[in-house]
């Protein structure tokens, strides 16, 4: 059965006005510092000069699916993978300022620049930071609209492979998927999938992945299901964690004790009746700001009640049956006891130091940074990862993350004039531009909505408290925030985080 036959029928789908003209795509820059691998040389947008191959438009890409119609539109916000060839490249002597959120090529300093082109130079250096990185990805989801989008996403499994980064794990694995979901290409997600060799590269969403199995016919391994288990609300990952190879062996047995087979096959967890009953989940396929109306609605796998049941008890016996083999193991004497284990440290064991050399530098750059709040807002970040490192050392150190966390929750409207105060500076900057032009990009500057880490940190530390209205209220917070930036897939996290809470506040 095919992919798309298996979540939508058998309707062919259409692809109309993909708003974008490529031409002149055989690229050969002339000057001897602008090397760009052969891998990239045709699938990087050009804004001037002999190679140009962008016209940017307003017009959408519509795709229809046995009713489901998935609309594309192209703003008049520029494509920031845009390559101006008249813009300054520097080569880089010393430190430079790491890329600004949401980066864009013509917003790049001189010297930026030069590392971009390193990067153009080599896509598979690790060492370059990931904001270049995205830029890069920004244009690669733009072609994954046209007829290159084969050979493009060859090109980003490649770029998963090396670059690490969870934020550009997820976004490409996202978009892979869905990509397939629009193009009806069964074949190119089985290529995804295989090419999950790495724990990082798994970090995408988990019903995206269940999605792709269920579609693929490929069953649900011990793996799998030990990777997952949070994800079937299964809380209880101690044995997971300090014995993985004894649990997975007492799982794979378990598998096979009751399915008969060494992976689950999907018509044991859920019928066809019961996945077109599924609920509909609103997923984001691009990272692109330039490409709008950007979602596509995909049956959620994890809404089964069903199906997160039967995992939910298989892992539930596999933790008794291992917590038993391990009390069995303890009294014959084939494993030390935790208390055991303690009395035996030695004086040699590393313990964790509060390091206040490096509290004070966070400290120092937060304080330099106090007339921008967009840039105190990074640092605070920084300084909230600090802090909750050493929540277990001392109480403070909790209660100074809490501190921040709220803190720079309130300065959210703050940062947003910010941002956009220093949009209008830099487009203001630009010299090539008329000053109609730039009161007509001025005008397009959109407020600073980002995931903000201090929502979900909050949320957590409240709820193992059993303060669950303090917890409650950041949801409630987060879901504001979220919504107005149109950013759905969050805000709707928060929401089912806020029923987890109401729930369990009821107890």
């Amino acid at each position: 059965m095919g992919f798309l036959s298996k979540l939508f029928g058998h309707n062919n789908h259409s692809i109309q006005n993909t708003a974008i003209t490529v031409k002149n795509n055989s690229m050969q820059p002339g000057q001897p510092m602008l090397t760009i691998h052969p891998d990239i040389l045709n699938y990087i947008w050009i804004y001037d000069g002999e190679h140009k191959n962008y016209t940017p438009t307003n017009n959408t890409a519509k795709i229809n699916v046995h009713g489901f119609t998935f609309t594309i539109s192209f703003t008049t916000i520029e494509e920031p993978s845009l390559i101006y060839m008249s813009l300054p490249i520097a080569d880089v002597n010393g430190n430079v300022d790491r890329p600004p959120y949401y980066p864009t090529y013509r917003g790049l300093t001189p010297e930026q620049r030069g590392i971009y082109w390193k990067l153009l130079a080599n896509p598979y250096d690790n060492t370059i930071d990931i904001g270049y990185v995205f830029i890069l990805y920004y244009g690669l989801e733009r072609y994954l609209l046209t007829d290159k989008y084969e050979q493009v996403i060859d090109i980003i499994l490649k770029l998963r492979d090396i670059h690490q980064n969870k934020s550009f794990q997820s976004y490409t694995a996202d978009a892979i998927i869905l990509t397939c979901i629009q193009r009806h290409r069964a074949d190119i997600v089985y290529k995804f999938m295989n090419s999950l060799d790495k724990e990082y590269e798994f970090c995408f969403s988990p019903d995206l992945f269940l999605l792709c199995k269920y579609a693929l016919d490929l069953p649900l391994t011990a793996d799998d299901i030990m990777r997952m288990a949070k994800s079937f609300e299964f809380t209880k990952n101690n044995y997971i964690k300090k014995y993985p190879d004894l649990f997975f062996a007492t799982l794979s047995q378990n598998i096979i004790n009751t399915f008969e087979s060494d992976a689950i096959p999907w018509n044991r967890l859920i019928t066809n009746v019961e996945f077109n009953k599924l609920n509909i989940k609103e997923i984001s396929i691009f990272a692109n700001m330039s490409i709008m109306d950007k979602f596509i609605k995909v049956p959620s796998m994890l809404t089964s009640f069903k199906l997160k049941k039967s995992i939910y008890d298989l892992l539930d016996k596999t933790h008794e049956d291992v917590k038993k083999q391990l009390t069995e193991k303890k009294r014959n004497g084939e494993i030390i006891s935790e208390s055991e284990k303690t009395s035996s440290k030695n004086n040699t064991e590393v313990v964790l130091l509060f390091d206040r050399v490096q509290e004070q530098l966070l400290l120092n750059d937060y304080n330099s940074k106090k007339n921008n709040s967009l840039k105190q807002h990074f640092v605070s970040i920084s300084i909230q990862d600090f802090y909750y490192k050493y929540r277990n050392i001392d109480q403070q150190y909790l209660e100074k993350c809490i501190e921040f966390c709220k803190d720079d929750i309130s300065k959210l409207q703050e940062i947003q004039r910010a941002y956009i105060e220093e949009e209008k500076n830099r487009i203001l900057s630009y010299q090539w531009l008329t000053p109609m032009e730039k009161k007509k990009e001025i005008s397009e500057i959109k407020p600073f909505y980002a995931t903000i880490p201090a929502f979900k940190r909050l949320v957590i530390i409240y709820e193992k408290e059993k303060k669950y209205d303090s917890a409650i209220n950041i949801c409630e917070q987060a879901i504001s925030f979220y919504a107005s930036g149109d950013m759905k897939s969050k805000a709707l996290e928060f929401s089912e985080r806020k029923q987890k809470l109401l729930s369990k506040k009821k107890k």
